[in-house]
């Protein structure tokens, strides 16, 4: 189980990443419509975000969203909005569907985290990381974030190849949202745990909590974070509507 002082840093963060500072605060479903003039309305733009936390939802709307979405606050309440085919019969038409993630974390005072004498460090975005990258392809690459991680990057190497690299970006000053990828050629053999291990060694380490984010049929994926400790807490799903509901 996630400590209660945890739980509460988890959701600021993810108040402060929705940037919705109403969100998380009681059970249900909180609907939050940016500002044209919200810094996130750039990155965002007509893109929806949700998280889950717990019995929590967040529903972030861009801001030219029609006016009767707020009342999502009480429609459809047992609709899942992590779900493609719920937000299709609630909402309308998905052009775009990204997710849905399951979002797992670890308690920063929970035992030692095992190391492996053969992970070494890696500057973040560095050529060895870069050439992993290329062996993985743009969407392993892309689902896995790690040439946006702003820590160093943990890393297995066969002589001077990388197979397997792991780092986290820090979100909000509190969790590190970690990031695995493993040479396809490598996988199977139990070396992303083993850099993933390093990297929540140093986010520990640093104060922070560590955040794992996979998508639900990446089942691999979330067995490492299990084998590492963590315990799964939410979902998120972000998506562009294919036109006006």
């Amino acid at each position: 189980m996630i400590d209660p002082e945890v739980a509460e840093r988890i959701r600021q963060a993810w108040r402060a990443e929705l940037r919705a500072p109403a969100a998380f605060r009681g059970p249900g479903r909180h609907v939050h419509r940016r500002p044209r003039d919200d810094p996130g309305q750039g990155p965002w733009g007509p893109w929806w975000g949700v998280a889950t936390l717990g019995d929590a939802t967040c529903v972030s709307l861009p801001a030219g969203a029609p006016a009767w979405l707020g009342e999502l606050e009480q429609r459809d309440l047992d609709a899942d909005l992590t779900d493609p085919a719920a937000v299709a019969r609630v909402i309308g038409p998905v052009e775009v569907f990204r997710g849905p993630a399951s979002l797992a974390f670890l308690n920063p005072g929970r035992g030692p985290v095992r190391h492996h004498p053969r992970v070494t460090s890696a500057a973040a975005g560095g050529e060895p990381v870069r050439r992993l990258a290329a062996a993985c392809g743009p969407r392993d690459t892309e689902e896995s974030g790690i040439l946006a991680v702003d820590s160093p990057v943990a890393v297995w190497r066969d002589g001077v190849r990388v197979a397997a690299a792991s780092g986290y970006q820090v979100w909000h000053g509190r969790l590190a949202h970690l990031s695995v990828l493993v040479d396809p050629a490598y996988r199977g053999r139990g070396i992303g745990t083993a850099v993933a291990a390093a990297a929540v060694r140093r986010a520990l380490a640093a104060g922070l909590v560590p955040q794992w984010r996979a998508r639900i049929t990446l089942m691999a994926s979330r067995r490492i974070a299990t084998s590492l400790g963590f315990v799964e807490l939410g979902r998120q799903a972000s998506f562009r509507l294919a036109a006006p509901p």
